[in-house]
């Protein structure tokens, strides 16, 4: 399951970066967006828009392609 399925109010922990863009790798580790973070989704934009996430203690907004790369194991 990626991050961009997760439903609002869901919760999960990244399992892997899902990317070869290691811009994106950067950001994500930049923003501790790391394998075994706790994530949680707190708002969903319509269609592909972006989500906000919380991530220790921290909200984030994310582009759902970006999202889409980021593999959740769901708590």
């Amino acid at each position: 399951m990626t991050l961009n399925q997760l439903s609002e109010g869901q919760s999960g922990t990244i399992h892997t970066l899902d990317t070869v863009n290691n811009a994106l790798v950067r950001q994500c580790g930049t923003l501790g967006l790391t394998p075994g973070a706790s994530v949680q989704v707190l708002r969903r934009s319509r269609g592909n828009g972006p989500m906000q996430i919380k991530c220790a203690g921290t909200l984030y907004a994310i582009r759902a392609d970006e999202a889409a790369q980021i593999n959740i194991t769901l708590v």
